[in-house]
This record gives C-alpha cells, structure tokens and sequence, in this order.
C-alpha cells in the first residue's frame, strides 16, 4: 500500500483530486482504528474467555493499526511536500501559460531534481520558461530539445537521466545535472553558469546571449517574490531524497 501510495505522490499527477482520499484513507483510517478498539469510558468492563481473544491475534491487530497510523504520517507528509514545494511550480507554470496536465508532470520531477541536486527551483523553473516557455516538446534551431533546451549530445550522459529530451523527466533530469555541474566547475557563480548553460562562453553561439543569467535572475525573483506573498516555499533546506 504505502509502496503504490508513493509512487502515485512522487509524480502527483492525481494528487490535488485524491486530497480527501488520502487524508481520510490514510490519517483517518488509522485514527478511526484506533478509536474503534478503545473503550468508552462509561463502559464497565467484562473479563470473558481470553480463548477466544488469543494474543496472537492481538499482536496482529496491534501491529495492523500501527500500520494504519504510520501509514496515514507519512501520507500527510507527502501532502504537506506537495502543497509548499511542488503546488507553487504548478501555478507558476500555468501562470505562464502550461496547461494544467502539462504543468502537473513537470512540477514534482522539477522539485525533485533541484532539491537533489542543490538547486534553487525557482531558479530551474525560470531556466525553463526562458527557454522553453514550459514546452517539452520545444526545439531549437541549433537542435537543443524539451523543456531546458538540453543538446543531444549530452543525453544520457548523467546517471540516471533517459535519453529521450523530450520525455520531461528525462529532459530536467539532464538539464539540471548540466546546470549543477556548471555551478560546481564555476565554483558557485551563478552568472558564468548560467551563461555557460547558454552556450555564452565566447559570445557566439546564441545572439544577445550575454543577456541570458539577468532574465533568468530577474524571472527567478519574480517566482520567488510570488511564492512569499503566498507563502509557498523558495528555497528547501532538505532533499526530497530524505522524504519517507
């Protein structure tokens, strides 16, 4: 149960409609469990044959509701994960103009992959609508691909990342493992990185490109003023790797 619970979470593609499954199937299941085998005070209580109540079936019952409790914790962390990470990247990019499946498969890979990677979403999800407009079907004319313009040429190179660049998992799991390397080879300045990412290094490959980290600075800030004024999170302090 919580195997299939978190699989469907990871992705959230079902989450904001299953809310109320969730929350009552998981949290309030177990708490109505455990309500359900306590005695009401005002009732007396009557030693019967404890043949028919073996321990054996107790410690079943026992472990059973614990279960159900652990199993509803866990569940409303994962809605608490959703609601203050993954829920803001889903309205920033319908904001922009994702439609609202699109926009749903790419906010929990996108969290995902920043926090694993010590990225600021904010900062990947500006990378994306720079350059893609949240399109994973996007291609430019250089031949760049998907949703962070990731070159074939560097698919599949990362492990872990598919090769497809227009499968969105695959395609942010490239573009983020490229973006972090470059972070890492700069020695943190993001403004190199990002024009690195760019093909900026020379100044040839993109037209205007020495413009290209302001745009993406500017629309990150932009994100993140949004995300405090409604008090979904900029920055985590964890990676999703350590969710249960």
């Amino acid at each position: 149960m919580i195997a299939q619970l978190e699989a469907m979470v990871r992705r959230a593609r079902l989450l904001p409609v299953l809310l109320p499954v969730l929350i009552f199937g998981g949290w309030g299941l177990g708490h109505l469990t455990t309500r359900a085998i306590e005695l009401p005070s005002n009732v007396p209580v009557r030693i019967t044959d404890t043949s028919y109540t073996p321990s054996r079936k107790l410690d079943r019952l026992d472990r059973f509701t614990s279960f159900l409790q652990k199993d509803g914790h866990e569940t409303e962390q994962y809605i608490a994960l959703y609601q203050d990470h993954v829920l803001p990247v889903e309205k920033t990019l319908r904001g922009w103009g994702v439609d609202r499946g699109t926009a749903r498969k790419v906010a929990w890979p996108l969290v995902e992959y920043s926090f694993d990677r010590g990225l600021d979403p904010a900062t990947v999800v500006a990378i994306v609508l720079v350059e893609s407009d949240g399109r994973p079907s996007a291609t430019s004319f250089v031949g760049a691909r998907g949703l962070m313009q990731v070159m074939p040429a560097h698919a599949g190179m990362w492990q872990g990342c598919g090769r497809n660049l227009y499968d969105i998992e695959s395609n942010i799991c490239n573009g983020t493992s490229i973006f972090a390397a470059l972070l890492r080879r700069f020695k943190g300045d993001e403004r190199r990185a990002l024009l690195a990412y760019n093909g900026c290094v020379r100044g040839t490959n993109t037209p205007n490109c020495e413009i290209y980290p302001q745009r993406v600075r500017n629309l990150s800030s932009q994100i993140k003023r949004k995300w405090e004024s409604t008090g979904g999170a900029t920055r985590a302090t964890t990676s999703l790797a350590a969710a249960p």
